[in-house]
């Protein structure tokens, strides 16, 4: 049973599946259920996809293959939540509301801002409530394993591991950036005015002059903004603190860090590789908003210096040393862990079963020839008779 999906990566957190109770126990574990209620959550979570109804499943069959590989897999993470749950619950971990703002915080920067962390979890069709609870799960393994093992990474470790991949640092031309985002993102101010038309009285027209006046009030505030930065340049920091509502990077004074091109919107990336160092940009319009950057280093392709990757190195070998250590850990509990299907259905034994039997069968209907379809194979004339 693996579970390295439980730990997030650098990029963006795995999501989690949240506790739901209620109902009689399809499955027990160490005498704690896992319901029919819990299982439906879960299973809808992981097919609620837009992704996933693209690829034409069908959903509506039960023993498609499709629904009996996510059958197996749904229940398999719900035994694995069950019993880090009641380890985690046997140690007294708990995860204040610090600890998830700041989780969520870091997941944002990672992501490369918060428009794009939104355009994430709408892809991936997950709502506020269940994002916070997935990070506050996340949280709690997390701490889980710093409780059980010792996931320190030594610089000599970061630096060996450069010197031993340095082909993996092999990166296109880069910047480093810093901007400042007004948000002015269309369709959000369109919602809005529509939200606060509570009578419906507004026609069309009248909902798209006040979407305009809105886009010309947040053009004005870049404006403004601007031209601060032209009378001095040094306080980019603080304006970025001041004005930017990306909070991905506000709170760093604007800055993005190194970035190739094709990490950026097509507008912003343009400017960003063309503009001189140290020079204030013009206001960049992206579906995002008005954005003001200022480029403050640049990196010619090829590999990347010790210092640049570093830290993304460090991450990384953190999070292979949290998973190791969840798996050695979890490897223990579920040996001396009681699982009892009380409904055969969910065993995956039994899931199992059925998926290999689904593939033999479509084995047989592909070999056998269709209704209708001669044989292909060349005619072979008898030997003549002597």
């Amino acid at each position: 049973m693996k579970i390295a999906k439980v730990l997030s990566t650098a990029v963006l957190s795995v999501f989690l599946l949240s506790a739901c109770g209620g109902g009689k126990g399809i499955i027990t574990v160490n005498d704690e259920p896992i319901t029919k209620a819990e299982y439906d959550k879960a299973y809808k979570q992981a097919t609620d996809n837009p992704q996933f109804a693209a690829l034409g499943a069908d959903l509506k069959d039960p023993d498609s293959f499709f629904n009996l590989m996510t059958k197996d897999r749904v229940v398999n993470e719900l035994i694995v939540k069950k019993i880090l749950d009641q380890e985690i619950k046997k140690r007294n971990i708990v995860a204040t509301e610090e600890d998830v703002k700041k989780a969520k915080e870091d997941i944002i920067e990672k992501v490369g801002g918060e428009e794009k962390f939104k355009d994430v979890m709408k892809q991936n069709n997950v709502s506020e409530k269940q994002l916070n609870e997935d990070i506050k799960n996340e949280v709690l393994v997390n701490k889980l394993v710093e409780q059980a093992a010792n996931v320190a990474v030594s610089d000599a470790d970061v630096k060996n591991f450069y010197d031993n991949n340095k082909q993996n640092f092999n990166f296109p031309e880069r910047v480093r950036a810093s901007h400042i985002l007004i948000a002015a993102n269309t369709d959000e101010i369109r919602k809005g005015v529509v939200s606060a038309d509570k009578d419906g009285k507004l026609n069309a027209a009248q909902i798209e002059e006040k979407l305009q006046a809105e886009l010309k009030k947040q053009m004005a505030v870049a404006k403004e903004v601007r031209d601060k930065l032209l009378a001095n340049p040094g306080d980019f920091e603080k304006l970025a603190k001041e004005y930017s509502t990306d909070p991905g990077s506000k709170d760093k004074g604007g800055d993005l860090g190194f970035f190739p091109r094709e990490a950026m919107v097509k507008p912003f990336a343009d400017v960003a590789f063309s503009i001189k160092p140290n020079t204030i940009s013009e206001i960049i319009e992206t579906p995002f908003g008005y954005h003001i950057l200022i480029v403050t280093d640049r990196s010619k392709a090829g590999i990347a210096p010790f210092d640049q990757v570093a830290p993304e190195i460090r991450t990384y070998l953190e999070q292979t040393k949290k998973i190791e250590a969840l798996q050695k850990l979890f490897d223990g509990l579920k040996a001396s862990a009681k699982v009892v299907y009380v409904d055969q259905q969910y065993d995956p034994a039994n899931i199992q079963k059925k998926i290999r039997e689904k593939a033999a069968q479509q084995a047989a209907q592909q070999q056998a020839p269709q209704e209708g379809q001669t044989n292909t194979e060349p005619f072979t004339p008898a030997p003549a008779q002597k």
